[in-house]
């Protein structure tokens, strides 16, 4: 068995709003619990039952990286968080130190686990708009033994059409021919997109290649603040078990959780036709 994808979730814009650690929290939860009876009804049954998951989350270092990770769950390895489930998360911000050590500790383990088990390794990067940094640090030899699949969050503007083109002819292997684009509704709806809709980049991408291209769910004001306000810390598995339970409010992430599925598009697993 060699059952192996690895989300490379990148694009989106620095700081707060990217979008990028949300779409991290759906995939994670999805893999975790995709096989779960009180899943099955968003969209089949079709995930790798008992996959391994792990998460290189390469935006924060230790003391930051807290805000969407359980604090609680620390093993006594240095450096690494278990949430319930298998889930193994690892941080490390991109361009440091540790971060380079992290890469290389989440990518063994993820080559090694998928010889005995369907594996799903998530890393969530920060923006960064040198695709020739991105090439150095990760290495696109290694993308292709990971089975890397990039998402992109889109923007509105200009750049973030340009700087997906740039990222297919700087990291061709991994880039060209499978990908996500994920329209982040953060900044506009759906029409607002008119430069990607008309662009070269998506013509050649999503018309003739193999990419999907998919509208990020986007929370209102109001439950977007009680979120920050009672579960900050708070794994979206845990926040999504409650919403199983007890049909809060909370429930309104396991729409994240369809986005991925395909579950409004009428067709299974969406993010694994990749």
């Amino acid at each position: 068995m060699n059952d192996l994808k690895t989300f490379l979730v990148d694009g989106g814009m620095a700081g707060r709003g990217g979008g990028r650690s949300l779409a991290v929290r759906g995939l994670v939860d999805m893999y975790q619990h995709g096989a779960d009876q009180g899943y099955q009804a968003l969209a089949g049954n079709n995930i790798p039952v008992g996959s391994k998951v792990l998460v290189w989350d390469a935006c924060h270092d230790e003391e930051t990286g807290f805000q969407l990770w359980e604090k609680h769950t620390a093993t006594h390895q240095p450096g690494w968080r278990k949430n319930p489930g298998q889930v193994v998360v690892k941080f490390g911000r991109f361009g440091t130190e540790m971060g380079k050590i992290a890469y290389g500790a989440i990518a063994a383990l993820a080559l090694e686990s998928a010889q005995r088990r369907p594996t799903r390794l998530i890393i969530d990067l920060p923006f960064v708009s040198a695709s020739e940094t991105l090439e150095q640090m990760l290495m696109s030899g290694l993308l292709q033994d990971l089975n890397a699949i990039p998402i992109w969050l889109m923007g509105t503007g200009v750049a973030d059409t340009a700087t997906l083109a740039d990222r297919v002819m700087v990291l061709p292997e991994i880039y060209r021919d499978r990908g996500v684009v994920l329209r982040n509704s953060h900044c506009g709806p759906w029409e607002a997109f008119n430069i990607w809709q008309s662009s070269g980049a998506r013509r050649v991408l999503v018309d003739r290649g193999g990419w999907l291209d998919l509208f990020m769910l986007h929370l209102s004001e109001w439950p977007d603040k009680k979120m920050h306000e009672e579960c900050l810390n708070m794994p979206l598995d845990l926040a999504n078990g409650k919403a199983l339970k007890d049909g809060s409010w909370i429930g309104m992430w396991r729409l994240s959780i369809q986005l991925w599925r395909g579950a409004f598009m009428s067709r299974m697993n969406v993010i694994e036709k990749l």
